[in-house]
């Protein structure tokens, strides 16, 4: 994560939003990596790919669910709702890039695959650079800190203990310990004791990328 990114907006901490958006950055890096150096792919990669497909899919449907509905009931300007249309719309753009990276894994087709990679790349930076820049300064606006923690707590709640257990090693892979440190102290003692004590070494111990 650059030092120099914005994480705090009218006083809400959209830390561990930024993070996410890093995890799924670092993911296609690594993803188109393997697809340009490495056939046929792995399984080591295979497990990667499923973990950060699978994270991305839950994050997109909170968002979809939890977020952009009570934001929607709130805005009134014009350009406010051109946003969250183009949210969605992104969300479902998405969507098939996901699905032909599948059929191409399936298929051992790496050409296709690394093609398919490459746009999902390129369509998620730009999906989330977007959602930084013109979406979360609206929750901020519009919903302010109550509402970005009730939908914290409908991504918890959803989560639960299972999920969890992947979704905080995945989030804080390579992430600089003071950063992880900011975002574990968002979350309740429990969770980083499991964190630190279980999560995390179990996480390690599954080969990725």
């Amino acid at each position: 994560m650059t030092e120099n990114r914005t994480l705090i907006i009218d006083e809400v901490d959209f830390t561990t939003m930024y993070v996410t958006h890093d995890a799924f950055t670092r993911d296609l890096r690594r993803m188109a990596k393997a697809c340009e150096s490495v056939e046929p792919i792995p399984p080591a990669v295979l497990t990667g790919w499923a973990t950060f497909a699978r994270q991305l899919h839950v994050h997109h449907t909170a968002e979809d669910e939890a977020l952009w509905p009570p934001l929607r009931a709130k805005v009134s300007r014009p350009e406010e709702v051109v946003v969250l249309d183009e949210m969605e719309i992104e969300h479902g753009q998405i969507e098939p890039l996901l699905e032909r990276i599948d059929t191409s894994l399936r298929a051992h087709d790496t050409v296709t695959l690394l093609n398919a990679v490459q746009a999902l790349e390129a369509a998620l930076t730009a999906h989330m650079r977007h959602e930084e820049d013109d979406a979360l300064p609206l929750v901020a606006k519009h919903l302010g800190p109550g509402g970005w923690k009730a939908f914290g707590g409908y991504f918890r709640k959803t989560l639960g203990l299972r999920g969890g257990a992947e979704f905080f090693p995945w989030l804080l892979d390579e992430v600089p310990e003071p950063t992880r440190t900011h975002v574990l102290r968002r979350f309740p003692p429990p969770v980083r004791l499991l964190y630190r004590g279980v999560w995390a070494p179990r996480y390690d111990r599954t080969p990725r990328w």
